[in-house]
């Protein structure tokens, strides 16, 4: 693409994420608009062909994920199904960037980060269900 720097990534910033319950609404805010711009780039670049419905479909989306994900972070204290939906959303978002990791702007060290987990309880619980899974395997025994 015309115009996009082949830096693979920025200093680094002052965090790192690791939880999805270190996002901040600046964060969300931050990735879209760098996806926006991306976007943006790919619509200029591609004029009137097919590939300009992907570039508008995908800014819908990322607008949406964005949109969903600021009102989770407001939640005080999100429930299950909300802690859920904020590693979701942010995925979601995370994995549209992605494909611009090549771009200006792109920062491997914070926005970037894949988030498995709201907090470190939820980690923790999964590790657990894991290691139950573990020993006891796919299928206990029924006594059968």
């Amino acid at each position: 693409m015309k115009g996009t720097n082949t830096r693979m990534a920025t200093p680094p910033s002052e965090r790192t994420l690791t939880y999805a319950e270190d996002l901040r609404p600046e964060d969300v805010r931050a990735l879209e608009t760098f996806l926006n711009v991306q976007l943006g780039r790919v619509y200029e670049e591609v004029g009137e062909t097919g590939e300009t419905s992907f570039a508008m479909r995908s800014l819908r989306l990322v607008c949406d994920s964005a949109e969903l994900l600021c009102i989770l972070l407001a939640v005080e204290q999100p429930e299950r199904w909300q802690r859920a939906a904020i590693v979701r959303e942010w995925q979601r978002l995370r994995s549209t960037a992605h494909e611009f990791n090549h771009c200006e702007g792109y920062d491997h060290d914070r926005w970037w980060n894949q988030v498995r987990h709201f907090d470190a309880s939820d980690e923790t619980a999964e590790q657990d269900r894991i290691r139950r899974f573990a020993d006891v395997g796919p299928y206990p025994e029924t006594g059968h």
